[in-house]
């Protein structure tokens, strides 16, 4: 039987940090393949892991949740045709950070599925620094604590150890059956995250219980050819961010570097990145920011 692993997480987590963390150990003795699946039309986590590992089939589902009906479907055909066609040991499933994936369980029994794929360790990182926020803010950041295997309490170096010891009261609080692991950058032994014995055991508790639709927070996502001086694409993202639960992109500056862009809350990050060639794109998370005022935003800041 195929493992199937998911990945789960809220915004700005580290999801897609530790899957390549993951992939850099697995890739090279296991056939691993990697679902990416997000909200926004198009996907910027793809193109970061392609960057950072190899050796991995990816396939993307965008424009949604697989784990809502009108990604369903679409989840099945392509889960049908990578063991067909790729016939991995491993699949890893990186759910949005918007998912609500407290049906995991049903997502694989369906007939062309669970003669062929069983579930192995669900995953649930925790962006340590903005933990209570997200906590007090929506269900399904707590539903994907309490059907993980392993909680991964990353950045634990921006924060001190009161606040993680508050932490991890409130998670074993959610989900006894956990353990929990601290973590900076993501970097955790693999074997310590699916080589356990649980395997679902917490995710089995909900069998039955239906994932929230979609959210109130939708996507923008800018796509463009024009570039930006890098002095300008700071005050742009500072402009922006207060709105954004989250910002993540690439774009090409006037000077011929590319930077890639991470933004989670109050903080965000600019780097320069070596490997990076194609169109400038930048997803926007926000309640309150359209396209329309996202492009004008962009161009006043692009031409001044």
């Amino acid at each position: 039987m195929i493992q199937f692993h998911l990945i789960t997480g809220f915004l700005g987590s580290g999801k897609t940090t530790l899957l390549s963390n993951l992939l850099k150990e697995l890739a090279p003795v296991h056939k691993v393949a990697v679902i990416q699946n997000e909200f926004a039309p198009t996907g910027i986590d793809g193109k970061e892991l392609k960057q950072n590992a190899g050796g991995f089939k990816l396939v993307e589902i965008n424009n949604g949740s697989v784990f809502c009906v009108c990604q369903l479907g679409s989840f099945h055909q392509n889960m049908q045709k990578m063991i067909q066609d790729y016939m991995p040991e491993h699949i890893f499933l990186e759910a949005s950070g918007l998912a609500d994936p407290i049906s995991i369980v049903e997502l694989l029994q369906s007939d062309d599925l669970k003669s062929k794929v069983t579930l192995g360790q669900v995953i649930s990182l925790v962006d340590a620094p903005n933990f209570f926020k997200g906590l007090n803010c929506v269900t399904r950041f707590k539903h994907q604590l309490m059907i993980a295997d392993t909680i991964i309490v990353n950045k634990t170096d921006l924060i001190d150890s009161q606040i993680i010891s508050e932490i991890k009261a409130e998670v074993e609080a959610l989900n006894p059956f956990a353990q929990i692991r601290p973590s900076v950058y993501a970097n955790v032994d693999w074997r310590s995250c699916i080589g356990g014995d649980a395997k679902g055991q917490a995710a089995q508790r909900f069998i039955g219980k239906a994932s929230e639709g979609r959210p109130n927070m939708h996507t923008s996502v800018l796509r463009t050819h024009d570039k930006i001086s890098l002095n300008q694409l700071n005050q742009f993202i500072k402009a922006i961010h207060k709105q954004c639960i989250r910002i993540k992109g690439f774009m090409n500056l006037t000077d011929g570097k590319v930077v890639s862009i991470h933004s989670v809350y109050d903080v965000f990050e600019i780097k320069v990145l070596d490997n990076y060639a194609g169109p400038s794109e930048l997803i926007v998370f926000s309640e309150s920011i359209s396209l329309t005022q996202l492009r004008q935003c962009f161009k006043q800041y692009q031409q001044n």
